[in-house]
């Protein structure tokens, strides 16, 4: 007795989740190469990237606004803020303003690190989605967003 295959798309790169799974794995594959030598994780880097961005920005660098910012879940951000302060990257703070709130600072050897690291990534970036023309770069980012927006808690 066989069942019928449950998909729902007749090739498997019909599947919009699947193209993200194929797309995902590439891209991480390339950060994993990139950041191994600057001994930081993907979702170290990130949270490094989006603290420089806080400082460029003005925006406040806690704990809350980092997770949200980079849609990383508080008890992960919590382990990798925990692992960068082993390395020595930042300093966890309480927040002067809100004593509920943690504040996260570079250390010098921090700011260092994720200055270089950032010129690395965007030039990946430039590397790897440059393969879309201009137009269709844009409107790559422009759904992207529109996901993130729609999907995001």
């Amino acid at each position: 007795m066989s069942e019928a295959a449950p998909f729902r798309y007749a090739k498997a790169d019909e599947s919009p989740g699947f193209l993200l799974w194929k797309l995902t794995a590439l891209w991480r594959g390339e950060l994993t190469r990139l950041l191994d030598g600057y001994g930081i994780t993907q979702t170290q880097y990130a949270i490094l990237a989006s603290l420089r961005w806080f400082e460029a920005q003005g925006e406040p660098p806690t704990q809350t606004h980092l997770a949200e910012h980079t849609k990383t879940d508080k008890m992960t951000l919590s382990k990798a803020l925990r692992g960068l302060e082993v390395q020595g990257l930042v300093k966890r703070t309480k927040s002067r303003e809100d004593a509920r709130a943690v504040g996260v600072r570079f250390s010098p050897k921090g700011r260092s690190l994720v200055q270089k690291a950032v010129v690395t990534v965007e030039g990946a970036d430039e590397a790897f989605f440059g393969k879309l023309p201009g137009p269709e770069l844009e409107s790559y980012k422009a759904l992207t967003r529109t996901l993130i927006a729609g999907n995001g808690h």
